[in-house]
């Protein structure tokens, strides 16, 4: 199985419904107009840009136990956090904010801290992290 394929399975699995994979690849994304998340992935799938950095430091400072997973795995469930909180967002604020903030602080806009919120809570599950690593393991071909 590709790696997107074995993205597309591992989030469907997470969310719970299918997951549509963006045909143009930019960089971590969710599409929230649609009526199925759609998820838009970078280029690289390994890519490890600052903002990458950032968010990893931010995901661990929360929740500790999310050291032991890959970027890819935590960047999925991060997106698929915005899908599932995507009701409890008012995006024309987010908008607004997000345009002026930067770094770390960026991760403490609300829709971003809902965002990881899920994911976490997500990992937390012991099911759920098993889930992850065979992920990993398909994912990485090990």
């Amino acid at each position: 199985m590709n790696r997107v394929a074995s993205i597309r399975n591992f989030a469907k699995y997470a969310i719970g419904e299918q997951v549509i994979i963006a045909r143009d690849r930019n960089d971590w994304g969710m599409s929230l107009t649609e009526n199925h998340p759609r998820l838009v992935l970078p280029q690289d799938l390994n890519q490890n840009h600052e903002e990458d950095k950032l968010f990893r430091k931010d995901f661990i400072r929360r929740f500790k136990g999310g050291q032991g997973f890959a970027n890819v795995t935590i960047s999925i469930l991060h997106e698929l956090g915005h899908w599932a909180t995507r009701l409890e967002v008012n995006w024309d604020e987010y908008w607004a904010e997000q345009e002026n903030v930067y770094g770390l602080d960026y991760f403490n806009l609300k829709a971003e801290r809902m965002a990881t919120d899920w994911a976490i809570a997500w990992l937390q599950d012991s099911r759920n992290r098993r889930v992850a690593k065979a992920f990993e393991k398909e994912f990485f071909g090990y």
